[in-house]
């Protein structure tokens, strides 16, 4: 039995548990309702009950019972004697009988953790700027080591799940400019805001004299001019090491600033999160993200011209298919070279539930149901502002208080402040546990203790659908996900499809745009905003328009061009209150009066972009009705497809998460459990500068080996081997595995593995491995093209290998039978310096 103790005193309370948290605040928070204890008092005593693997009794304060009681059964609870209650598992008879639908109560316990670290040792590089002794995943240390790495200029596509520990990526990558900066660009405000926050943290845990709140890196449309000054200061003289931004203010107000420091060695790298909505948003309603393109290859121009370093560009993302994959390659690929390191998975957190009701009335019902049993915190997701608002209105009237909506239409401010009261804080508790939102709300929020996400909602695609989903669970801990649908939900998320202009309607927008363009400085503009013409302002306008523009730019009938914004706002902002949006392009040597273009290019580009969208509507459909296998249809959402392995090679392997999950509607009615895999592990696959080769042709040829496999032997490999490794690292090797007595010093970076490894784990670089007695020694070593395999664009490697004396490899004795040199001589070779 365990007991639970209210808290009389508010200033007593302090609790790092979420739940706990949550629990202590709604009973000293006199707005909240009982219902709202109830559900956070049903989830402890669920949290217990799942934890002891049976039915946990829970002892109350007299005046909490009292609460309780008014709405027990609402949320079933039971007090067989007085107060002490208890909380029989939910099974609604409207979902499946097998499985823990309220399962994710179990969150903060070990029975409820989900995701699973590796513990791999960090690299020293790693350990130095973020302090974390273990990466996270395989998959995050690949990128990490490729992006120190790669050839300046080079695009690194970072493919992996949510959780993974991306923000460390970025740092790696800013840490190889110095002095310079590197900027970040996010879809939206609050991500930034987020980016600011965490980097806040970051840059203030090592030095406790810095002024936390004094760190500024964003830079948003709310950022006043005195901060916008002393950034633009700071990223002049090189101190400003990240900034956080839109591809708006890249392309526009921060684009003359860039390309100052492009041109005099201060622009490090460009990293691109949520890189997916390069294509999902760029080709519609956010152009800005394909600018990003031609602002890329501008920036770089100006670096090669001045001989300084080019930047590095990183593109991140969770969930990124195929057409994504190829379309982040056509552009980013240029100048290259473009590595992808892909190490995708199934969210291990989330439990999938989807029920299809037969109304809206019973959806209501449903949803409502869902509520007064779930953990909290929870977001339910819809797709309209107004639905949001129509749902916040029921939830209110049904006795919830601690709740709030975020939508498009909410401002920066009010979308900041539901962030803050929804997260555990320490000495600000949390003072929300509910959130009704549309889909921007996904981008933006990174508090890691969401426990229920409902979508009470058709998602238009199931890349939407499986994203927002990832908003729980991001501490690794057991989530909900419950896809609830009606069927009024069709006509919504068919209206969200992707619409390409017909022919005959996309020429007559093109004559109405052209004929009101504007030329400057020998440069053409058009209005997206179309208020000069005969179109109408608005939203869904400026869509059309967008979408008109870019298809151009894709068929090869215009160029986007790059321009300097505060000359534009000189020359076009003349019309008080006229809503324009002027952006420059460049017509190519096509006749957009002929029918002929519009009937022979425009069509066929039209029709293709119409039946993918048809195709991923009728998968998110087949999902709400589990007429399809439910994780293998969310897995082949990212397959790759013949060109992407073409573009990728090997890398392209690991897009598609393994199947089958163990926590979806037909895992479980195939009784299939939730597999035990580790994270996944990619090759470790890319390109590197061809001045990185180790320079050891002298031991090479003392040695007498030509295939690069240098074998040394020691008696006393605990003292050789450091030296050894020092010297190596001088001469150009960058990967040490296996035991060391100390750890090398090497100013630079380098990668390093505590234990020995297979050729199946190196990276393109040369590297020094050290065998102990008593650990066998793979025959593997002794194939070079499986030495090779993770070396197509690298240039020769050397492998080190340093075993005992007596040691054999692949049934010879490593000093008697093969070409092995004293490791005391080689260090005498090492130390002739060449």
């Amino acid at each position: 039995m365990t007991r639970f103790l209210s808290v009389e005193e508010p200033e007593a309370t302090r609790f790092e548990d979420d739940l706990h948290a949550r629990l202590a605040s709604t009973c000293l928070d006199a707005g909240a309702s009982d219902l709202e204890a109830a559900v956070l008092f049903r989830q402890l005593v669920r949290r217990r009950s799942i934890e002891m693997g049976g039915s946990a009794r829970v002892v109350t304060a007299p005046h909490l019972s009292v609460r309780l009681r008014r709405v027990a059964a609402r949320v079933h609870l039971r007090e067989p004697s007085v107060n002490v209650w208890s909380a029989a598992a939910w099974q609604p008879g409207w979902l499946e009988e097998v499985g823990l639908p309220d399962g994710a109560a179990a969150a903060g316990t070990s029975v409820g953790r989900r995701f699973r670290e590796d513990a791999l040792t960090a690299d020293p590089f790693f350990h130095r700027l973020t302090g974390h002794a273990h990466y996270r995943t395989p998959g995050q240390r690949a990128a990490c080591r490729a992006v120190v790495s790669v050839p300046q200029g080079s695009t690194v596509i970072a493919m992996l799940p949510t959780g993974s520990g991306k923000t460390e990526i970025a740092l790696c990558l800013a840490d190889r400019h110095r002095p310079g900066v590197t900027l970040i660009i996010v879809p939206t405000t609050a991500l930034a805001y987020d980016f600011e926050r965490r980097f806040q943290e970051h840059f203030s845990r090592g030095n406790r004299r810095v002024d936390k709140a004094g760190l500024r890196f964003a830079w948003t449309s709310e950022t006043d001019e005195e901060l916008r000054q002393r950034i633009r200061t700071q990223v002049e003289d090189g101190t400003q090491r990240i900034l956080v931004t839109s591809p708006e203010s890249m392309t526009r107000s921060l684009r003359a600033l860039l390309e100052d420091c492009a041109k005099s060695g201060l622009l490090g790298g460009l990293v691109i999160d949520e890189a997916h909505l390069v294509t999902q948003w760029g080709r519609d309603f956010r152009p800005e993200f394909r600018s990003l393109v031609d602002l890329r290859r501008v920036l770089i121009e100006h670096a090669e011209s001045s001989g300084d370093p080019v930047p590095t560009t990183l593109l991140l993302s969770a969930t990124l298919g195929a057409h994504e994959l190829k379309d982040l390659h056509d552009l980013f690929g240029a100048p290259g070279p473009c590595t992808l390191v892909a190490a995708n998975a199934l969210r291990a957190e989330p439990e999938l539930w989807i029920s299809e009701a037969p109304d809206g009335v019973q959806r209501r019902q449903r949803v409502l149901d869902a509520l007064a049993h779930l953990p909290r915190p929870a977001i339910l997701y819809v797709t309209s502002p107004d639905t949001a608002e129509k749902w916040a209105d029921t939830l209110t009237s049904v006795g919830y208080r601690r709740l709030a909506v975020v939508t498009s239409r909410t401002t920066v401010e009010e979308r900041s402040r539901v962030l803050t009261r929804l997260r555990n804080a320490g000495d600000d508790p949390p003072a929300l546990d509910l959130v009704v939102a549309t889909s921007a709300f996904g981008l933006g929020i990174d508090y890691a203790h969401v426990r229920t996400v409902i979508h009470a909602c058709l998602p238009e695609t199931t890349d939407r659908w499986y994203q927002e989903v990832g908003r729980g669970g991001r501490d690794g801990d057991v989530s909900g996900a419950f896809l609830l649908t009606a069927p009024e939900d069709r006509d919504e998320a068919a209206s969200l499809r992707t619409k390409v202009l017909r022919p005959t309607t996309a020429k007559s927008r093109w004559k109405d745009l052209w004929g009101h363009h504007k030329e400057s400085n020998s440069k053409y503009f058009v209005d997206l905003e179309g208020s000069s013409g005969a179109s109408k302002v608005g939203t869904y306008n400026r869509r059309w328009h967008a979408q008109l523009v870019q298809g151009l730019v894709e068929l090869g009938a215009l160029k986007r061009d790059q321009f300097d914004f505060e000359d534009l706002i000189e020359v076009f902002d003349k019309e008080v209150g006229n809503r324009q949006e002027w952006i420059p392009v460049l017509p190519q040597a096509v006749d957009l009066e002929s029918d002929d273009f519009w009937e022979e290019k425009w069509l066929p580009w039209q029709k293709a972009e119409g039946k993918r969208s048809d195709r991923a509507f009728e998968v998110i459909l087949s999902l709400s009705n589990c007429s399809v296998d439910v994780c293998e249809t969310i897995a082949d959402a990212y397959a790759p497809d013949g060109v992407v392995y073409e573009l990728f090679g090997p890398a392209a392997e690991y897009v598609r998460p393994l199947t089958p999950c163990g926590r979806c509607p037909t895992c479980r009615r195939d009784g299939v459990t939730p597999p035990d895999d580790p994270p996944p592990w990619p090759r470790q696959v890319w390109p590197v500068p061809g001045s990185e080769g180790a320079r050891l042709d002298d031991l090479a040829a003392v040695v007498g080996t030509r295939d690069g496999l240098i074998l040394l032997v020691s008696d006393d490999i605990d003292e050789v081997a450091p030296l050894l490794a020092e010297e190596l690292l001088r001469r150009g090797v960058r990967h040490v595995a296996g035991p060391l007595a100390r750890t090398p010093r090497y100013g630079d970076w380098y990668f390093r593995d505590d234990s020995p490894i297979v050729p199946t784990e190196l990276t393109p670089h040369s590297s020094f491995v050290v065998y102990p007695r008593g650990v066998h020694v793979p025959q593997t070593w002794r194939n070079p093209r499986k030495r090779a395999a993770h070396r197509q664009h690298a240039p020769s490697a050397f492998d080190v290998l340093l075993t005992p004396r007596d040691a054999t490899l692949g049934g010879d004795r490593v000093e008697q039978d093969l070409r092995a040199l004293d490791a005391h001589i080689a260090l005498q070779v090492l130390g002739s310096r060449p």
